[in-house]
């Protein structure tokens, strides 16, 4: 099958994450994939450099620019060129483009856009261009069942199609104590002690800071413990300012960014995440993964994965009170956290290579087939 993705970026981001991951099955299944991208270059561009794809830069200035126009010819005569099958978009702003792409092509293209967010941070005509980039989709790619629902609320004539997250078998397997200590070395984190960690971009949507706020109080009936900060972003200078006016910088660690192959969830005792906004966290889906407990904010799609006191504990937005005390419970032993490892394990399984590939696929067949 020869298929085209619309990336903007290469960065390290759950949408980003996803599509190297899909990308990575696609080339195990020996699909013929090119990648048209609007940056030059991020983190993940080496993974794709890995796989042989074909990576084809298109310089986008704004929606609204010359640019735009250029970026929707030049698509799509390399996808008639390359006699592409199937043209699937990420993000909202390659939905859009990708939507003049689909109106441009001669051979009806068949084009499938993706949603794998709940709100909008960025302008709100936005909202509306990628409402119209959806009903004028083949098909929309959701990947939660809140998600599948709203898609249905806001573009009426959409056609939305579930297609769960993808976890690679690599990311279920066992991590020995002797690897986890040396990666936590490795990660500048103390070897025997309690470690709780946090997987996510550095951007006022993660809520670091209620997570900075809720370890002050995690820190006064446990102050053995330790708080890993995994990832990078705009926030993280103004992050450790606040650790250390809080006066916990000594129990408060930023790694960087660890790609998630890596299995950063494995060092720690419990994952947590404090987002204000999430579609769908990959986050979670991967600590669940690992056999880590979780702790998360209700928000977004994190419901369609967490079930409170089953597979995980959820909180309230913004109660950094209730998500100390979430922690504590879990240090502390006052739950069963076995239980909840078990039930996030058996959460994690319906996530993995085949079942999800399978799915894709079968959505990349029926749009070949309804051309």
């Amino acid at each position: 099958m020869r298929i085209g993705f619309l990336l903007d970026s290469f960065a390290i981001g759950g949408t980003e994450l996803n599509a190297i991951k899909v990308a990575e099955c696609l080339h195990r299944q020996s699909a013929t994939l090119t990648v048209f991208h609007f940056a030059a270059d991020g983190p993940l561009r080496s993974r794709y450099e890995k796989l042989g794809v074909e990576l084809i830069r298109v310089p986008l200035n704004g929606l609204f620019t010359a640019s735009a126009r250029r970026a929707i010819i030049s698509i799509s005569n390399g996808a008639h060129e390359r006699q592409l099958q199937v043209l699937h978009s990420h993000c909202v702003y390659t939905n859009v483009i990708g939507t003049g792409v689909r109106r441009l092509s001669m051979h009806r293209l068949p084009f499938l856009t993706s949603r794998r967010w709940t709100g909008y941070s960025a302008r709100r005509g936005l909202h509306t261009l990628n409402r119209i980039a959806q009903s004028a989709s083949d098909a929309v790619l959701v990947n939660s069942p809140s998600l599948l629902e709203l898609v249905r609320r806001e573009s009426p004539w959409s056609k939305p199609v579930y297609v769960p997250n993808l976890l690679p078998d690599d990311f279920f397997r066992d991590v020995s104590r002797a690897e986890r200590d040396e990666k936590r070395l490795r990660f500048g984190l103390p070897a025997a002690a309690p470690v709780v960690g946090c997987v996510a971009r550095l951007v006022p949507v993660k809520n670091h800071h209620l997570l900075l706020e809720a370890w002050s109080i995690v820190l006064k009936t446990r102050p053995d413990a330790h708080l890993a900060i995994v990832g990078n972003g705009a926030l993280l200078s103004e992050l450790r300012v606040a650790a250390g006016s809080m006066g916990i910088s000594g129990a408060v660690h930023f790694t960087g960014e660890v790609e998630p192959n890596a299995l950063p969830h494995s060092v720690f005792d419990i994952s947590v995440l404090a987002s204000r906004d999430e579609g769908f966290p990959n986050s979670l889906l991967e600590a669940m993964a690992q056999g880590i407990p979780i702790v998360s904010t209700d928000v977004g799609g994190v419901s369609d994965l967490v079930a409170h006191e089953r597979n995980g504990l959820l909180v309230k937005s913004g109660d950094a009170p209730a998500m100390a005390a979430a922690v504590i419970r879990i240090l502390n032993r006052e739950i069963d956290a076995t239980a909840l490892i078990a039930a996030g394990a058996k959460t994690a399984t319906a996530h993995r290579e085949p079942q999800v590939m399978s799915v894709l696929m079968k959505t990349y067949q029926q749009l070949v087939a309804a051309r």
